[in-house]
């Protein structure tokens, strides 16, 4: 019986409750690789994921970057195409993250890549993404 209720219990427990109508949709993509076609895919999806989303839904939306992910904002800043994406998907209110003790392990700053802004800079990017399932945000790894 125990061990029934405790199934009972992890099924539960791993189902969370739909937000109130009111309630934003959050959202948080995870980008920790260096690859230029997969960080232009997740950035499509991510577009698209907006695209799709009824209008009477408001959508929080954060990229995530750390590890060898940080290279898609250092790509950004060379590369127009992708630079003109990002811009893109920041006029939408999608806020680039950047893990903090990345930039030191790597020797970069803020200017090494393509319009970071201090408060985008967060100290551990695992503890980030802890802190934003946490907080409601959806985890998505493209």
């Amino acid at each position: 019986m125990l061990v029934a209720g405790g199934a009972t219990a992890l099924l539960f427990g791993t189902v969370s409750e739909a937000p109130a109508a009111d309630e934003p949709l959050r959202v948080v993509y995870h980008i920790n690789t260096d690859d230029p076609e997969l960080h232009l895919n997740a950035l499509r999806n991510l577009q698209n994921h907006i695209d799709g989303s009824p209008a009477d839904v408001v959508l929080k939306i954060k990229v995530l970057t750390h590890g060898s992910g940080v290279s898609l904002l250092q790509h950004a800043a060379e590369d127009p195409d992708l630079r003109s994406t990002v811009n893109t998907l920041k006029l939408q209110d999608v806020r680039f993250l950047v893990c903090g003790n990345t930039l030191d392990s790597r020797g970069l700053s803020r200017s090494d890549l393509h319009e970071v802004a201090k408060e985008d800079v967060v100290s551990n990017g695992i503890g980030e993404l802890t802190r934003l399932q946490r907080a409601g945000y959806t985890y998505i790894k493209p």
